[in-house]
């Protein structure tokens, strides 16, 4: 594992906002939700918009590792390591967000509506609580009622995992408890 060496990143407070930290090479978990919790990626097709969006501004272009991500109706939770350029995060937030936002909107013929709400960042710092987190998202779909095991939703790594190796995605759920996690949602 590693350590953070919170002096070495940037600590940014926003009017308005919660306040970001920002580590080079850091462990996150990212959560953000929709305005009053509207549901505008009710389908899969507009999961599918959002988690490409996700995939493309994070990774192809920012080149953050995404290690868990669960897409819900009206809200997202992300597990990822960030690059050299962790100050980027907003940034790379609002550049998915504007993108989803504009291209719902024009689906829905309401130009001009606010989509996302806010987003929340916390910098993870120790294997424990990263695999806590691992399993939070992973629980999601359940927790949500999309689905009854996790395993059966799409727009959730937890399928890519538990298909690879079952034995160590059960293993991992075993170990690490989430029960204590707090994540803002909807």
């Amino acid at each position: 594992m590693y350590k953070v060496d919170k002096t070495l990143g940037k600590f940014t407070l926003y009017k308005n906002a919660p306040a970001h930290l920002f580590i080079d090479y850091a462990y996150y978990i990212i959560t953000a939700h929709t305005m009053m919790n509207i549901r505008p990626f009710k389908d899969d097709d507009r999961k599918q918009l959002l988690l490409d969006s996700i995939i493309l501004n994070f990774f192809e272009r920012n080149s953050w590792q995404l290690l868990a991500y669960f897409i819900g109706d009206n809200h997202y939770h992300l597990l990822l390591k960030s690059s050299k350029e962790s100050k980027n995060l907003p940034k790379i937030i609002g550049d998915i967000h504007r993108f989803t936002s504009l291209t719902i909107n024009k689906k829905d013929n309401a130009i001009g509506r606010q989509i996302w709400y806010q987003y929340w960042d916390t910098v993870i710092t120790s294997q424990s609580s990263l695999y806590a987190r691992y399993n939070y998202i992973h629980y999601n779909p359940v927790k949500h009622g999309y689905v009854q095991k996790s395993e059966d939703y799409e727009f959730c790594s937890f399928k890519k995992y538990y298909e690879q190796d079952k034995v160590s995605t059960e293993n991992i759920n075993k170990k690490y408890p989430f029960d204590r996690i707090i994540v803002n949602e909807p």
